[in-house]
């Protein structure tokens, strides 16, 4: 039997965890935020994890929901969790040996974020929010939002690290500071310019902050000065950084290791945003499907082995973990594939830009899709949690960098490759259509970011 050592209730708020007063959640990066459990090195033990925005999207046929959330509370993480004998300049291998869903919590979410609340990948072409709900039957899952597709899942968090120095953390923020200080001016990354109304970096923000032990801003924001100092300070848990964070690697499932580098005493790690499936690149942002979820983890700590870590950049800080993919993965052996270059739909040339290739190529995919009487909405969702694969295929031949993506027939309850004949894609495309589904679809413009459970 393995042992528990975080649990969460999906019912409850997310300020509401570990009310035993020993296991509260945290949103937040920070050296200060105390550990909320101890674990001995091989030893098995379980943590459950709320979804990443902690119950605030539900299981119906409405997205306002997903167009009016409060993005100052993500990510949810469980943890941190300290491994005595990690020290700061250590490894610590940690080993996912099971992943799954909560009993009585089988279902999950994909949407697209409205375009004045966080947008997405293509904000430009879909500003308005969506939503679509996925029920998780044991390996499989399908949507009553998007017929016709049932495929398995490969259950992994995305987001799993530890936690970073008082160094570390002031090298994120410099950075990211800097990046935020640019926009507007000649020095504003070119990048930038050509994704639609992106946020170029979340800053430290005590509104929404969670820091475990110390307290949610609810009750400590104004009231508490060291809550305070912290919280102006902590790092966001948006991105994926040097101590693993936010990466939404989708092959970090059930018999795969990571071996994350350790900046402070007993490493504190941390996961949560956990996802049934996820595509390459999560294009909709508020993509994979996201669930309430366990892990069964064992860690090992390597002494002194952050410095097999190739370090790139100006720090010893400058590192990243490094991973193991495990052996189980949903089998497909028959694939569609588009490709997209470095042009972008304006028809203007950009050198050696993969951003802009994959965006090409997903969009070539859903415009394709979109014959088959799926709607664009639809296909941008579905595009955001199959087990669709990403590929950098070429960067070195100038002007054009080509990215491919590839979808897997299989998951289709029909023939998606070219037909023989016009009279019989519209026959397949009438056989979608009839079915009168859709994502959910809010109207354009008029977000409010607002949690109300908050009061």
């Amino acid at each position: 039997m393995v042992k528990t050592i975080i649990s969460v209730d999906p019912k409850k708020l997310p300020w509401e965890q570990g009310q035993d007063g020993e296991t509260p959640l945290h949103n937040r990066w920070h050296p200060s935020i105390p550990p909320v459990a101890t674990v001995e090195e091989g030893q098995v033990f379980r943590v459950e994890c709320v979804d990443w925005t902690g119950g605030q999207i539900k299981n119906d046929d409405n997205s306002d929901d997903v167009k009016n959330v409060d993005l100052s509370q993500v990510h949810y993480l469980s943890g941190p969790i300290a491994i005595p004998t990690a020290q700061p300049g250590d490894l610590l291998k940690v080993e996912l040996l099971n992943l799954g869903t909560l009993d009585g919590d089988e279902w999950g979410f994909t949407g697209t974020f409205a375009k004045e609340n966080g947008g997405g990948f293509l904000t430009d072409h879909y500003p308005c929010a969506s939503k679509a709900i996925w029920d998780l039957d044991g390996i499989y899952c399908s949507s009553r939002h998007i017929p016709g597709v049932k495929f398995a899942g490969l259950i992994h968090p995305g987001l799993i690290g530890t936690a970073p120095s008082p160094e570390l953390l002031q090298m994120w923020n410099e950075r990211e500071a800097k990046l935020c200080s640019e926009e507007g001016t000649p020095e504003e990354k070119t990048l930038c310019g050509c994704l639609s109304t992106r946020p170029l970096a979340c800053l430290p923000e005590p509104k929404g902050a969670m820091l475990g032990k110390l307290g949610h801003f609810k009750d400590k924001a104004g009231n508490d000065e060291t809550w305070d100092t912290i919280a102006q300070e902590a790092a966001r848990t948006v991105p994926g950084r040097e101590n693993g964070g936010n990466c939404d690697i989708k092959n970090l499932s059930r018999g795969s290791t990571v071996y994350f580098p350790v900046f402070v005493p007993g490493a504190n790690l941390s996961m949560g945003d956990m996802h049934f499936s996820q595509g390459d690149g999560e294009v909709s942002f508020c993509g994979a499907i996201e669930m309430s979820g366990f892990l069964d983890l064992r860690c090992t700590v390597i002494k002194d082995g952050m410095q097999m870590l190739p370090v790139v950049g100006p720090s010893p800080l400058s590192v990243n973990p490094v991973f193991e993919i495990g052996p189980l993965e949903p089998r497909y052996s028959e694939w569609l594939v588009f490709e997209g270059v470095s042009v972008d739909e304006k028809g203007v040339q950009h050198y050696l830009d993969a951003t802009i290739a994959y965006k090409r190529a997903v969009l070539n995919c859903i415009k394709y899709l979109a014959k088959f009487g799926y709607t664009e909405q639809q296909v941008y969702l579905m595009l955001s949690c199959i087990p669709c694969e990403g590929r950098i295929s070429g960067i070195v031949d100038v002007p054009n960098a080509c990215a491919t993506l590839a979808i897997p027939l299989a998951i289709f309850d029909r023939d998606v490759r070219p037909p023989m004949s016009m009279d019989k894609l519209e026959q397949l495309a009438n056989g979608i259509r009839v079915l009168k589904q859709d994502v959910c679809l809010s109207t354009e413009g008029g977000a409010v970011p607002n949690d109300p459970r908050l009061g």
